[in-house]
């Protein structure tokens, strides 16, 4: 099963100073921190590194490869994802993929020509919330695109979704039994991506919980 944590980023602001910052955060995530100039990006960093400490107790496990996805040291499969004040972090057995989005109003058409399918982009097109199909399509994509452990180097439009029934179908070259689910996590926007796992719960973490 896929244990999906999230935490809402604004308790993370007791914590947003250089000195907590080096005490909670691995070095790598420590450096990066520091070189974040907005505030919010700030508060997602520490977020994460406060849930990963949270969850495993150290803050060490965590690490990115060569195409800058997370990696865990333990060979436990991880996806990280923030927006909208919310951080959530995905682990599994397998490999595994979350995106959660924050709506905002956008040229959806427009959008979607440049990172949608022939097919999906009709079907925005032809749908009477542009939004919501948007969102969804595009949280799906980068899910798959995490799991997958390649990022935006698998162009999104190499491979499309068929979402117009209740089973979410994955058009592609890929020989592999993916498992796909769309929810909320607090009203924003999720698409779960797992391979060959067919359950998945949802649990939020105070931070308030964390000691210095």
């Amino acid at each position: 099963m896929t244990k999906i944590y999230y935490a809402e980023s604004k308790q993370a602001e007791i914590y947003n100073n250089v000195a907590d910052a080096k005490k909670i955060l691995s070095s790598e995530r420590f450096e990066r921190y520091k070189r974040l100039k907005q505030n919010d990006d700030k508060l997602d960093c520490l977020t994460v590194g406060i849930m990963i400490k949270l969850i495993f107790g150290s803050s060490e496990v965590l690490f990115k490869d060569k195409n800058g996805c997370p990696k865990l040291n333990n060979g436990k499969y991880i996806s990280i994802s923030h927006s909208g004040g919310i951080c959530a972090v995905a682990l599994s057995d397998k490999p595994v993929g979350l995106d959660i989005q924050a709506h905002s109003e956008k040229d959806y058409t427009a959008l979607g020509r440049i990172v949608l399918c022939k097919s999906e982009l009709e079907y925005l097109k032809n749908s009477d919330n542009k939004e919501d199909v948007f969102y969804k399509l595009w949280c799906l994509k980068e899910s798959y695109m995490k799991a997958k452990g390649l990022g935006f180097s698998l162009s999104p439009k190499s491979f499309y979704f068929d979402i117009a029934c209740e089973d979410i179908i994955l058009h592609s070259d890929d020989d592999k039994q993916w498992n796909f689910f769309c929810f909320d996590i607090e009203n924003l926007t999720s698409a779960l991506c797992c391979n060959n796992d067919s359950e998945y719960n949802t649990e939020k973490i105070s931070l308030t919980s964390y000691e210095k």
